[in-house]
């Protein structure tokens, strides 16, 4: 293809150049023939397999793993926050008391727990006697 010094720039959709970059990366046809196909330069092909390159290069890191094991936020577990985890567990999550010991102690690191009753919130709320955890 002989493009003149006055040809207009051709403007290529994203798609367009997603896939003439990865066709360059795959080395599925040579730089000069996707040039040409899609009617660009040869450094625009190079400069969008680099790109795309840098793409891969990024998604598959160690840093993006380590990003993913980022600690999001933190959470103060007092004694009130266990009984309202104690209570949703029971009531919203439908767990046994013998679920929610497990709960507490693989995942809040609390082994040792004592029996309580939270029959003040759930007379409150219309409902007979629950049993729930708290930590010793």
């Amino acid at each position: 293809m002989n493009l003149s010094c006055c040809a207009a720039p051709v403007k290529l959709a994203t798609n367009e150049r997603k896939v003439m970059a990865v066709r360059a990366l795959a080395g599925a046809e040579p730089i000069s023939a996707l040039a040409a196909r899609h009617g660009v330069s040869r450094p625009l092909v190079y400069r969008q397999m680099h790109k795309a390159s840098a793409a891969l290069d990024d998604l598959f890191s160690p840093a993006q793993t380590a990003d993913q094991n980022k600690v999001l936020f933190s959470l103060p577990v007092t004694k009130q926050w266990l009984e309202q985890v104690t209570l949703a567990l029971t009531m919203i999550g439908h767990a046994s008391m013998r679920g929610v010991m497990e709960f507490m102690n693989d995942y809040m690191n609390v082994p040792r727990l004592r029996r309580f009753f939270v029959c003040s919130d759930m007379d409150r709320m219309g409902c007979s006697f629950i049993s729930g955890l708290l930590a010793a």
